[in-house]
């Protein structure tokens, strides 16, 4: 016969989940402090040469919301630059659904940011329907075109989707270091090393135009694909 599981025992269980899972957000909470402190010294000592031709910087500029996009193995540079600089612009950021997507966006928000969870494999749509409201509301968008999978320099659909359905111009955010550890994951991800300079550019405005079949939306995306690795010189 089989197994009976009594309503205590169920109860039980449901209790325990409860704990691992309030045990795993607490973890990530104190995780991303330490994150968010250990990033800060490091930056502390980076020699940051920012070139912003388009003066976004500037408080009082108005400009309207962008779609900001960077490579996945840059993102490190996003958090400082976002503290430091454009805390008077709102700002969200696309971050995925796993468990690293968890640490990410607890990290983000330590920074000001707000995050947004979904991917292009993982409650795409609904992010980027959410996304596409933000905006509306005022808020930049901040974008890894090729992450969180990869493959590295590569350009998902979404992006493009979200430009066109909100006509909002793509800006290319571009990092080099002079000196980094990279990890050993899909995209190389880089990290600054004490006392490296880090230029960061702001590109130019790249408009998407309308694709309506396959072999457009092709076009669009090798067309940003071009356009940032152009601002790529660490690959």
């Amino acid at each position: 016969m089989p197994t009976q599981i009594s309503d205590s025992d169920e109860d039980w269980r449901r209790e325990k989940r409860g704990v691992v899972s309030l045990r795993m957000k607490l973890g990530q909470l104190l995780m991303s402090h330490l994150i968010a402190v250990l990033l800060r010294l490091l930056a502390l000592t980076w020699r940051i040469r920012l070139d912003d031709r388009l003066g976004l910087t500037r408080r009082g500029e108005p400009h309207p919301p962008l779609i900001w996009v960077l490579w996945h193995n840059r993102l490190i540079i996003v958090p400082i630059l976002y503290e430091r600089m454009l805390r008077h612009r709102k700002g969200v950021a696309l971050i995925s659904r796993s468990k690293d997507g968890a640490l990410l966006a607890h990290c983000i928000e330590r920074f000001g940011g707000v995050p947004v969870r979904g991917s292009s494999s993982r409650g795409g749509s609904v992010a980027l329907a959410e996304l596409r409201q933000r905006m509306r509301d005022g808020y930049d968008v901040y974008i890894t075109p090729d992450g969180p999978r990869g493959p590295r320099y590569s350009v998902a659909p979404g992006v493009l989707w979200l430009a066109q359905s909100t006509g909002a111009e793509l800006l290319p955010l571009h990092a080099e270091f002079s000196r980094c550890w990279r990890l050993r994951s899909w995209d190389g991800f880089a990290i600054p090393k004490p006392f490296a300079r880090v230029t960061i550019t702001f590109g130019q405005f790249h408009s998407v135009r309308s694709a309506t079949d396959v072999d457009g939306l092709e076009q669009e995306r090798e067309r940003l694909r071009e356009t940032m690795m152009a601002g790529t010189a660490m690959k």
